[in-house]
């Protein structure tokens, strides 16, 4: 069973070794699955080796173009983290007149068009694109030449309870934007405006109060506590835009 299971990839043979090692009689036994299910996902987290013309391609642009779902989801992450450092410490930063915006649409609308004006044809952008059970992700992209999109959900912060943003990372993200085979990494993207009456938010269990900083973290923790329920889902990453960084 231990040879079939390490001889598959993904994240769902890494938690059955991870549940074997946990629930083994043999207490001197559950060091060596440990071991074995450590090492499977580090081989696991090896990226696919580039190809002749990506080499090219990097060498001339500093990038390459996605050929797989995971060289996408990357992609989409630098692509929210350099859209992250402009608005929060760029000289030009457009920080203050995306703070004035007061719908979540139109701060959609803005990433969405920053994403797309970004794309150099390496992928699609659309909004809202309609889903078999009538779920709509507020963005996703599309890679060029493969079928494997990534989800992004969209949320201003000071319209939303902490609450409220756990319940959409377990069953929104996880549960419904994430069960298509082909889509296994998704992004969270939460952003600030700096809205006075909003800016403590209460973290379940405890509903102690933190700040935005403190909202993403815990976050991030809930998502680490939930990944091994959702063995099918390789990774959500969680991102937060602070609009007043530059206050």
């Amino acid at each position: 069973l231990f040879r079939w299971l390490n001889e598959i990839p993904g994240k769902a043979a890494f938690v059955a070794l991870s549940e074997i090692a946990k629930a083994h009689p043999d207490v001197e036994s559950r060091v060596w699955f440990e071991h074995h299910a450590r090492a499977k996902a580090q081989a696991d987290s090896e990226s696919d080796p580039w190809r002749v013309e990506q080499v090219r391609e990097f060498h001339d642009t500093l990038e390459r173009t996605p050929r797989t779902h995971r060289e996408l989801y990357d992609l989409a992450v630098y692509r929210l983290l350099d859209l992250k450092a402009d608005l929060e410490d760029g000289d030009s930063s457009e920080a203050s007149v995306l703070r004035r915006a007061l719908l979540e649409t139109d701060v959609r609308n803005y990433i969405g068009n920053r994403l797309r004006r970004d794309s150099r044809g390496r992928y699609v952008a659309t909004q809202e694109e309609e889903l078999a059970d009538a779920k709509r992700p507020d963005l996703r992209l599309q890679g060029m030449g493969f079928d494997g999109p990534v989800p992004m959900e969209l949320k201003l912060a000071d319209a939303w309870t902490g609450p409220s943003r756990f319940e959409r990372l377990e069953v929104q993200l996880s549960g419904d934007y994430l069960r298509d085979v082909r889509s296994r990494r998704a992004l969270f993207v939460l952003v600030h405006r700096g809205d006075e009456r909003k800016a403590r938010w209460q973290i379940p269990p405890s509903m102690d109060p933190v700040d935005f900083m403190g909202l993403i973290q815990a976050l991030e923790a809930h998502w680490t506590r939930l990944a091994p329920q959702y063995p099918n889902v390789e990774s959500i990453r969680i991102i937060g835009i602070d609009l007043t960084a530059r206050d």
